[in-house]
This record gives C-alpha cells, structure tokens and sequence, in this order.
C-alpha cells in the first residue's frame, strides 16, 4: 500500500537528520496534541505525516523507548486514553474497525525513539482508479482539520 501524503517524503528526509526527541520537544508537538484527549501521563497527537485520514498517535509524556519502562498509573491510563481517542475517531469517520501498533526501534520501522501507539480508524475501502490500479491511498483531511475535529465539542 502506498499513500500519497507530499509531506511524507520531506518527512523521511528530515529524520535522519533530528539529533532531539521530537515528542519531548512540547514547544514543537502544541499544534498536534488534542488537548481533550490527552491525559496525565499520555498525550494524543495528530500525526503530522499520517498513513491513513484519522492518524492519531498515543505518545507517553515521560521520554520512554520501551512498553516494559511504563509504570502501573501509565498502564491504567493509557487504556482509558486509547478508548476516548477510539470512541472520537468512531464517531468522526463512522467506523468500528480501527489499526493500533507501535513499532520498537529503527529496524522495526520506529522513526522516533519515543514509544508510541498509532491509532488508525478503517473505512470502506472507496474504489477509484488510484487505488485500482496503484494500490493508492489519498490522505483527504489534513492534520490540522482533524485536530480541530476532535477537540470541537
């Protein structure tokens, strides 16, 4: 599957070059978070490169590599956090069906050395002539409009 996102390519270039965490860099993540999903422990963000339309990202405040640093309070709410981002992410895209993964390390495909969850809801695949014939998916809503999609009361 290959997703057209311009962006993306620009992104993958870039990130051989980051020296800092991004995640931990808050000044730079403020334009993603969705503040009325975000909890104590965890921030949702909007993935500014997203695979699929709905991209969020469940990330761990605290810089953490690996699911096994999480303490017990990080574990517990994290569910509640993934469920709140499930149910929105539900009611905007009206769908059930959703991707949750998270990949441990560069070789394992993690362009960030920061733990975190993606959170993809799953349409319908809507048939044209891009994905036909290129296995192409078109990213239709931006990040910016998705992040005052959910935040919106």
């Amino acid at each position: 599957m290959n997703i057209l996102y311009p962006k993306r390519a620009e992104y993958r270039k870039k990130i051989t070059k980051i020296t800092k965490c991004e995640f931990c860099n808050r000044k730079n993540i403020n334009q993603q978070e969705c503040k009325t999903l975000s909890g104590k422990s965890w921030m949702v963000l909007v993935n500014k490169y997203p695979y699929m339309d709905g991209n969020l990202m469940i990330v761990p405040k605290r810089h953490l590599r690996d699911i096994e640093e999480l303490n017990k309070d990080e574990r517990n709410e994290f569910y509640q956090v993934f469920k709140s981002a499930k149910v929105k992410l539900s009611k905007i895209f009206k769908t059930e069906d959703f991707n949750l993964g998270i990949n441990f390390g560069k070789k394992a495909g993690s362009s960030i050395e920061h733990m975190h969850w993606q959170i993809i809801p799953r349409k319908e695949k809507i048939l044209n002539s891009s994905n036909i014939f290129a296995d192409l998916y078109v990213i239709t809503i931006s990040p910016e409009k998705l992040r005052k999609l959910i935040d919106k009361k």
